[in-house]
């Protein structure tokens, strides 16, 4: 291994135990090398210049990381934004740069969907514009979640956004999940609801949150849809959340009475759209990124530098 290799590995090892605040034992599982090896590596982060008060960035190598990620999974755009001592800072960086995104791409007429989660709250939190749209549009993605927090919540974050581009906005007037599918068929013949969902026929670009593989972080049992104990058998046998949807690692939903029940954009309509882009950090959301790229259900990424290494290893593509 020459000089740079061993920087870059290093450089990788330290915001894994730094930023990414994972366990050496851990690190050494992911990277394939032996703990006390892990060990030796941050030891010398210092020598390399790597480490002081915090890790220096090195916008080349995300730029880079960025480029392989794009090409080995086929995608329309991926972005690697620096990783933040705390999550808080990581979200943040990604809220800058999907609103720095939108506001490269952004046209009169555009219609923009909008899921709901943290990190999709930090992008609209950032975005600002110094024109105005009127044309424009922004949905509600899937129905509400009921959430105290304004930042579960898919109803307050597209309103916002749609105010700050001047536009218009729709929202679903319906829970996420209701308790019987012919509740769910009562709902959708509404012509409001059925309204909205034919404008959701017209998305250009959907901004959405990437759902932890932890159950206790899912949404489905947050906003009490499902038991502990259910959420936890569900999230054991590898399901994540996307839109409210459970998926596999392999993108299927091997649970339809939930499907079923979900109002909301569904998976088929979610890859028509002509851009997806999944918002999200950490290592927590490896095994969520790759079921969505499975089911190919976004088509772009704008990630940490833990989330982006993590993968970069899990594919090896170091």
């Amino acid at each position: 291994m020459n000089e740079s290799e061993k920087r870059k590995l290093i450089t990788k090892i330290a915001k894994l135990y730094y930023y990414g605040n994972m366990k050496q034992a851990d690190i050494a599982k992911m990277m394939g090398i032996s703990r006390p090896k892990v060990s030796r590596l941050l030891s010398q982060a210092s020598q390399f210049n790597i480490v002081r008060i915090e890790i220096k960035d090195n916008s080349f190598y995300d730029t880079d990381i960025a480029e392989k990620l794009r090409d080995h999974f086929g995608l329309q755009y991926v972005k690697v934004v620096p990783s933040g001592q705390i999550i808080e800072e990581s979200k943040d960086n990604i809220g800058i740069a999907a609103s720095e995104y939108l506001n490269e791409h952004v046209f009169d007429g555009i219609h923009i969907g909008i899921a709901w989660g943290t990190t999709v709250n930090a992008f609209i939190n950032r975005f600002h514009t110094s024109k105005v749209y009127p044309r424009s549009k922004v949905l509600q993605l899937t129905g509400g979640t009921y959430s105290q927090s304004l930042h579960m919540d898919g109803r307050e974050l597209t309103k916002t956004l749609a105010q700050k581009l001047g536009g218009g906005f729709s929202v679903i007037q319906a829970p996420l999940i209701v308790h019987n599918p012919d509740l769910k068929r009562l709902m959708l013949q509404e012509p409001e609801t059925k309204e909205h969902f034919r404008l959701m026929e017209k998305l250009n670009i959907a901004f959405i949150g990437i759902g932890s593989s932890n159950y206790k972080k899912s949404i489905i049992y947050r906003a009490k849809y499902v038991s502990a104990a259910t959420a936890k058998k569900m999230y054991d046998s590898g399901l994540c959340d996307i839109c409210g949807h459970q998926i596999d690692i392999n993108g299927k939903e091997p649970y339809p009475q939930l499907s079923e029940c979900h109002i909301g954009i569904s998976l088929q309509e979610l890859t028509k759209v002509p851009l997806v882009i999944g918002l999200c950090t950490g290592k927590d959301k490896l095994r969520s990124i790759i079921s969505a790229i499975h089911g190919r259900y976004i088509s772009g990424l704008i990630i940490d530098e833990v989330a982006a290494i993590s993968l970069m290893e899990d594919e090896n593509l170091s």
